[in-house]
């Protein structure tokens, strides 16, 4: 298991690793202070799960969020907040974070948090969380995500979606890997009768001229 730690304190960073190698023998978990080092580390393991104080957000906005999930759509990130934001909550979804854990959870906590991520699990605390209709839960992607959607909702291969957003297969397939996981479906017969349910099914109507511009929205 990777993990990267972008954090102001050197003293937290220590001490979660401490604590967490103890709990995890195999996790393989390093420290960052400054995003040259993250983008360092980054790029050698661009699907590690990154822990990032959620401070950093606060200061930053989400620009940081956004230029990890443009440059690595495969990694992960666990959001380590200070106190609870549930505003925060849809705004995440949208920016590849995949867990929030309070700073001062227990070790064992971490250690939970980042084994369900490894798996492939969302781990949002219940109480910030509403239920989505399949509408609601489309809004929750982001504009790449629902573009590579709505396009393999058309029939597109992995190289056409490409060839259409100018990305690799191989960005594509991250991007796909990602939305099976957010929108918790299994292939991608699933995912485009997921974005057919809404107004996606509108879309792709109007896209193949069967459809008046005047209906649409």
């Amino acid at each position: 298991m990777r993990v990267i730690m972008f954090d102001r304190q050197s003293l937290f960073i220590h001490g979660a690793i401490y604590s967490l190698q103890k709990l995890i023998p195999e996790i393989d978990m390093t420290g960052a202070r400054q995003t040259d080092e993250l983008w360092a580390q980054l790029s050698a393991s661009p699907s590690a799960i990154v822990m990032i104080d959620g401070e950093l957000i606060r200061d930053n906005g989400v620009a940081l969020l956004e230029e990890i999930m443009d440059r690595f759509p495969t990694a992960r990130v666990v959001l380590v907040l200070t106190k609870k934001e549930r505003r925060w909550v849809e705004q995440m979804f949208q920016r590849n974070v995949v867990a929030i854990v309070p700073r001062n959870a227990n070790p064992e906590r971490f250690s939970a948090v980042l084994d369900s991520v490894s798996r492939g699990m969302v781990c949002f605390p219940g109480e910030w969380l509403k239920q989505h209709s399949s509408q609601d839960e489309l809004s929750l992607l982001s504009e790449r995500q629902r573009e590579v959607l709505k396009l393999l909702a058309a029939g597109e291969s992995n190289k056409e979606i490409g060839r259409n957003l100018n990305i690799s297969a191989a960005t594509v397939k991250a991007h796909l890997e990602t939305l099976f996981r957010r929108l918790d479906v299994k292939n991608r017969t699933q995912a485009a009768m997921y974005y057919t349910r809404g107004d996606g099914l509108k879309d792709l109507l109007w896209q193949r001229g069967l459809c008046p511009k005047t209906e649409k929205g």
